[in-house]
């Protein structure tokens, strides 16, 4: 099976949402597990510059938590943490999104924070691949801009999606 580099498409919708959509030339099935089974995400999901995925766990339920994270040579570490919202395997998946810089005063216990990002995926068949949808409202329209011009939103997400069409031709 061949992959299809389509273009990431990026729609603002209203104040605070951002909605990102991407064809993957996969079977659903197998595009929903590259995006919530850690030994399957390790493999695609870059971070920053110089930045690898040191941890990365799922608790893949309603009310599980997740934990990624990032660190570099010289052992700076990111994290993004969260809870998952919704799940339905394998056409849709939920959840909070939140970022810590500093790794050494972070507490997985503590309450999120509640202007969190919501993000939400949702995986269509769509002839012999699978349209993705993802769906990023952020807490406001000036959280929405200063995420888009960091290039950690929509230019960070075409770069790693590139890098499935490689791992998801690897697994066809």
């Amino acid at each position: 099976m061949k992959t299809d580099n389509k273009e990431m498409k990026m729609e603002l919708r209203g104040e605070k949402e951002v909605v990102l959509t991407r064809y993957f030339a996969a079977p659903r099935e197998l595009v929903f597990d590259c995006h919530t089974k850690p030994e399957l995400m390790r493999r695609w999901l870059i971070g920053p510059p110089g930045m690898t995925l040191e941890v990365c766990e799922n608790d893949l339920r309603v009310g599980g938590k997740y934990l990624y994270v990032y660190s570099d040579a010289k052992g700076n570490k990111a994290g993004v943490y969260g809870t998952f919202r919704k799940v339905n395997t394998p056409e849709v998946v939920a959840n909070s999104e939140n970022y810590t810089m500093d790794l050494s005063s972070f507490d997985p216990n503590l309450p999120e924070d509640p202007n969190a990002t919501v993000e939400s995926r949702t995986f269509t068949t769509q002839g012999s691949g699978t349209l993705m949808t993802h769906v990023c409202t952020y807490a406001s329209a000036e959280v929405r801009k200063a995420t888009l011009e960091s290039g950690a939103g929509p230019d960070g997400m075409a770069e790693c999606c590139l890098v499935l069409d490689k791992l998801l031709l690897d697994l066809s």
